[in-house]
């Protein structure tokens, strides 16, 4: 039966996933074109025009990640605490089941829209910085290079630290996702304006992870003034702690959702 939820889902939101990342698909690729017609040559007037693709690129970037954080919260909170939660909440799975359903097919769109925004800033926003700060001798190939030098003398494998840098991206993003549910679920608990409510209590949330991963960065902050500092170990280090972090926190949402679904369930 997951599987059909599953399936259900994917064609409920593709559509509106492909929409959504169409903004940033378009939006490096005018990028991409406006750099080759300024032909590496930014000055005067043509460097004014840089600066503003930059600010419109960010713009959308951020824009797009906020629409898709939306929605994702919107579906949820229009599947089970709307009319329609009542047919919801009588299918024949369990509110398990339920949950994740939506957690898989949610997370997914989120990773593909921060995959796409990565591509993007290295196609585009690497190269427009570069010529907007001009700064002379440094490409993407050579930037990489230094990438894997890094990565050599802080004694990590490429392999681990792809696998390390993977979990994280995939923790980060499921964590994420749940947080959002576990806010809309809590919202319910209000009995008056509850989606105010769940979004002061998505503030709340935020505030503890922010919280959460400052306590545990201390130890990074320490070894970033010690003498061996290395940047690629610093980077692996903060991103395996921030993992952690989400997992554990990623683990109390879930728990929080599934107990307010079962016991505590208020339907409008």
């Amino acid at each position: 039966m997951l599987k059909h939820l599953i399936k259900y889902e994917w064609k409920a939101v593709w559509k509106v996933l492909i929409i959504i990342n169409s903004f940033t698909v378009v939006t490096t690729i005018i990028g991409m074109l406006l750099l080759r017609t300024l032909d590496g040559n930014i000055r005067g007037a043509s460097r004014s025009v840089a600066i503003l693709l930059f600010s419109l690129y960010y713009i959308t970037i951020i824009g797009v990640s906020l629409a898709m954080t939306i929605y994702v919260g919107i579906r949820f909170y229009h599947n089970f605490y709307t009319d329609e939660g009542y047919l919801m909440h009588t299918l024949p799975v369990t509110k398990r089941q339920l949950v994740i359903s939506k957690l898989l097919v949610h997370s997914l769109c989120e990773w593909i829209t921060q995959l796409l925004v990565m591509i993007s800033l290295g196609l585009l926003l690497f190269p427009l910085l570069v010529e907007i700060l001009e700064i002379p001798g440094v490409t993407m190939s050579s930037l990489i290079s230094e990438w894997m030098e890094l990565i050599h003398d802080a004694s990590i494998s490429l392999p681990v630290f792809l696998v390390v840098t993977l979990f994280s991206a995939v923790i980060g993003t499921i964590s994420g996702t749940l947080a959002i549910y576990c806010a809309i679920v809590l919202g319910q608990t209000f009995h008056r304006h509850r989606i105010m409510g769940a979004i002061l209590c998505y503030i709340g949330i935020y505030c503890l992870i922010q919280s959460v991963t400052s306590v545990l960065m201390m130890p990074q902050i320490i070894y970033v003034q010690s003498a061996d500092f290395n940047p690629m170990s610093y980077f692996t280090n903060t991103i395996t702690t921030i993992s952690i972090a989400s997992l554990f926190l990623g683990i109390v949402w879930y728990c929080i959702i599934l107990y307010m679904m079962n016991k505590k369930l208020n339907l409008e």
